[in-house]
């Protein structure tokens, strides 16, 4: 439910004036009014606040126009993941993608004769005051797809033909402009150093724990395995994202699943076309890690299970970008790509772990360490996260194929 939201001293008619002026190429627009509504609910954006803004405007023409912005803003200082992601550099990782990366990526693909629209469109990037103004997509009909119910088939096509285009971009981008990537662009969830989410995603791994434990057909086979794995997680992780001089290596997404991605619609409900948002945990690394992300967390039982062809849909994809962008380099064979997919295999068992927190559908959760804490409170809310008959099933299918991978072993 949106509700009024009062926007910051400095975020008046005169900043909004400024910055319509220079979107829109026309010293002479003037605002006519700015109003705003929130934008996300409680549980819905950890990661900082979202405002959906009002603009009444007037052209040098005499055209009156209303539109739509979305204001993104750094969490709270006191929140208690805001000492986590400024560890890990994601406000400025995301500035940087709006302000250079993805203009530079769009340039690129529209000079190749790819003019499909990449993302939303940045208003401002303003630094000084953390904050990023972005178009709003529901205007274009872009809406979410539910994260309940996954994705069929032709969402996840779209979906894995946008991130070979992003992909292809990126990579091309990195050999032209090196020094646009050197920078924020080398932090994951699981690098090594960075201790920010190790607590968050070990406290994933003991939900599972307690669940496998509950279950003793489960508990028999896999609860020793997993209690030792638990210790090990962060750094079977870091191992996914280190890449050698024969892997395809570029700029992923980093954070690729139903949620941060937007459909377009056409008039009989047939997804035509979808754009990523939310680039706060794009880094360099292999692009099969927003893969292996993207089918554990995102897919329909009946499309995840056809991984095989689904790889072969993106490197196809893939190799069809390049060679569209001109790139003559060295490129894996499909056979190579393969391998390199499945040797990052760990991946998809970390994904599979957020899903009981990415499809959760009750009331109980108060805030971001409901996922980590060990107080009661906590403890029960996370237990609760394996209750849906949905995320029980997987993990009594998918434990036994990780088992069989070797993937609960010791690495």
């Amino acid at each position: 439910m949106q509700t009024e939201r009062t926007l910051p001293d400095w975020l008046n008619k005169d900043y909004m004036e400024e910055k319509l002026r220079i979107f829109h190429k026309d010293a002479e627009l003037s605002v006519i009014k700015l109003w705003s509504l929130t934008a996300s609910g409680k549980g819905e954006n950890f990661v900082g606040i979202i405002t959906r803004i009002y603009v009444d405007f007037k052209l040098s023409n005499g055209e009156q126009q209303q539109r739509s912005y979305l204001l993104k803003e750094t969490c709270p200082d006191d929140a208690p993941q805001a000492a986590i992601f400024i560890e890990y550099n994601i406000y400025e990782r995301e500035m940087d993608m709006y302000e250079f990366v993805l203009p530079t990526m769009s340039q690129l693909l529209c000079e190749a004769g790819i003019t499909e629209k990449l993302h939303a469109d940045a208003l401002s990037v303003d630094r000084e005051h953390g904050i990023i103004i972005l178009e709003d997509l529901s205007p274009l009909n872009y809406k979410n797809a539910d994260r309940v119910k996954k994705l069929d088939f032709e969402h996840t096509r779209l979906t894995l033909e946008m991130l070979a285009k992003f992909h292809a971009a990126a990579f091309v981008l990195d050999k032209l402009y090196p020094e646009m990537l050197a920078k924020n662009f080398n932090r994951s969830f699981y690098t090594r150093g960075v201790k920010g989410y190790t607590k968050v995603f070990t406290g994933f791994f003991k939900t599972l724990v307690r669940y496998v434990e509950s279950q003793p057909k489960l508990k028999q086979r896999y609860h020793d395995k997993l209690v030792q794995l638990t210790d090990n997680v962060m750094e079977y992780a870091a191992r996914c994202f280190d890449v050698d001089e024969d892997d395809f290596s570029t700029l992923i997404h980093g954070d690729c699943w139903t949620t941060n991605i937007m459909f377009q619609y056409d008039a009989k409900g047939k997804p035509v076309s979808v754009l990523p948002i939310d680039f706060q945990f794009s880094t360099r690394t292999s692009s099969t890690m927003d893969l292996h992300y993207f089918f554990n967390t995102s897919l329909q039982e009946e499309v995840f299970n056809q991984e095989l062809e689904l790889v072969q849909i993106y490197y196809y994809a893939l190799k069809s970008a390049l060679e569209k962008l001109q790139y003559k380099g060295k490129f894996p064979s499909l056979n190579a790509f393969q391998m390199q997919f499945e040797c990052r295999r760990f991946a998809g068992l970390l994904a599979m772990n957020f899903q009981p927190m990415m499809t959760y559908v009750g009331s109980d959760f108060s805030g971001f360490n409901d996922f980590f804490d060990s107080n009661p409170e906590a403890i029960r809310f996370q237990n609760s996260l394996y209750d849906r008959a949905e995320i029980q099933y997987i993990v009594h299918k998918m434990l036994p194929i990780f088992d069989a991978r070797g993937l609960l072993d010791p690495q």
